[in-house]
């Protein structure tokens, strides 16, 4: 008989693959695949993204396959994670103030034996969401006074990974996992401009990409054991470049003029991505570790050309539990705190843009005990782009609330 919390998870999940929204409405996911999301959950993403050589018995850590050995042999874990955000848009004129919320991600983790565990879910690749126009006005020599011109700017899909992993423990302290991922999702841009007279034509243009891919990612860990409790966990992930199965179409429509259509087949491609990281563990109170993750952008099409570039990202963050075992709740709850700092894969006037993220946590225990509940909160500050040569400033604040259920349910009990 399913237990009653994973029913719900189940309905939950059904809800996020139906039914998502957007969580972003930033003009810079008009871009190539829009804003990208690295895989990680409440833990990861209150210590600033680090999860290479994050390595726990507690919660599930999609981005390393090789974690999924940590699971405790009699417990069957559920993860579900939603999340908001407040933006202000900002140009040398004016601001902007948006609101975004959707579900995110559904995982689970369980044991096969106790050096095989496994996990599988639904996480999100790619968001894209963006509604915004400008006008410009110029001297005209062909009608009196002056032209306005008004561009409008549409977007809206993504891309969604369901995936199935596993991690093996072929003997003490090593680990290793893969995940096999399927790729999924539509992406469309509209873009169009309009004048203030009917002597220049009106023109229009969209772009719309469905996606398909299946996709492996290749995970490693090794756990360096010191005295008094203290260990050093190294972890790396790989992951190899990608054609994506897309069948793209582009429209471009001139008022009076007839339509153009272009068709664009498997010209779109996913990066060779790979990571490396650690964990050091002072005690089994006080945790802290450092991620680098580099994607190879610049090798990639899109509609059948080279546009982006490299992407590389540093992430470092702190946990610090109290007493896990106190009678006190204070100090059963988990505190943690990160930082990371990216550049963009996205290139604007042949400049990329850079991205600056402080984050802070708290994973609170829903009782005492071993492998309890635990509902994670994440408070997110961050700052992308500039205001400089006419670009756009991003300042956002994201909270994400993220649920941990861990039951007991291989355990023999003597009565039902």
């Amino acid at each position: 008989m399913l237990k009653k919390s994973f029913i719900l998870l189940f309905l939950m999940g059904l809800t996020v693959s139906l039914y998502s929204q957007n969580n972003t409405s930033s003009p810079y996911t008009r871009y190539g695949y829009g804003n990208l999301v690295d895989a990680g959950f409440g833990q990861s993403k209150a210590m600033g993204g680090i999860s290479f050589g994050l390595r726990s018995n507690q919660f599930v850590n999609p981005a390393n396959p090789a974690s999924y050995t940590a699971i405790d042999s009699m417990t069957f874990r559920f993860e579900l994670g939603a999340a908001a955000k407040l933006s202000t848009y900002s140009d040398n004129a004016a601001n902007q103030t948006t609101f975004d919320a959707n579900l995110e991600y559904l995982a689970l983790q369980f044991p096969v034996t106790r050096w095989l565990g496994v996990s599988a879910g639904l996480l999100p690749y790619s968001f894209v969401g963006y509604d915004y126009y400008s006008k410009t006005t110029q001297p005209s020599s062909i009608i009196s006074n002056s032209l306005t011109a008004t561009y409008n700017y549409t977007g809206n899909g993504g891309i969604t990974q369901v995936y199935l992993g596993a991690g093996v423990s072929p003997f003490e302290n090593f680990s290793v996992g893969a995940n096999f991922g399927y790729n999924f999702g539509t992406i469309e841009h509209v873009s169009s401009v309009t004048f203030d007279t009917t002597i220049y034509r009106s023109m229009y243009q969209s772009k719309q990409i469905d996606i398909t891919d299946f996709i492996w990612t290749l995970g490693a860990q090794y756990v360096i054991p010191f005295e008094n409790e203290k260990k050093l966990t190294l972890g790396a992930t790989f992951q190899t470049k990608s054609k994506f199965s897309a069948n793209a179409q582009q429209v471009v429509y001139s008022s009076g003029v007839d339509t153009v259509t272009i068709d664009n087949i498997d010209d779109f491609e996913s990066p060779l991505t790979f990571g490396l990281g650690f964990v050091y563990n002072f005690s089994d109170r006080l945790m802290a570790g450092f991620d680098y993750k580099r994607q190879n952008w610049s090798d990639v099409k899109y509609f059948g050309e080279k546009p982006f570039a490299d992407r590389n990202k540093y992430s470092m963050g702190v946990e610090f539990l109290p007493k896990s075992s106190s009678k006190r709740y204070l100090e059963r709850v988990y505190y943690r705190f990160g930082a990371n700092y990216s550049n963009s894969y996205v290139k604007l006037n042949d400049e990329t843009l850079n991205e600056f993220s402080l984050s802070a946590g708290l994973g609170l225990p829903l009782k005492r005990g071993l492998n309890p509940t635990v509902v994670n909160l994440v408070f997110e500050y961050g700052n992308m782009g500039t205001t400089a040569d006419n670009l756009i400033r991003e300042r956002y604040f994201k909270f994400t609330l993220n649920a941990t259920i861990n039951e007991r349910w291989f355990m023999k009990r003597k009565f039902e």
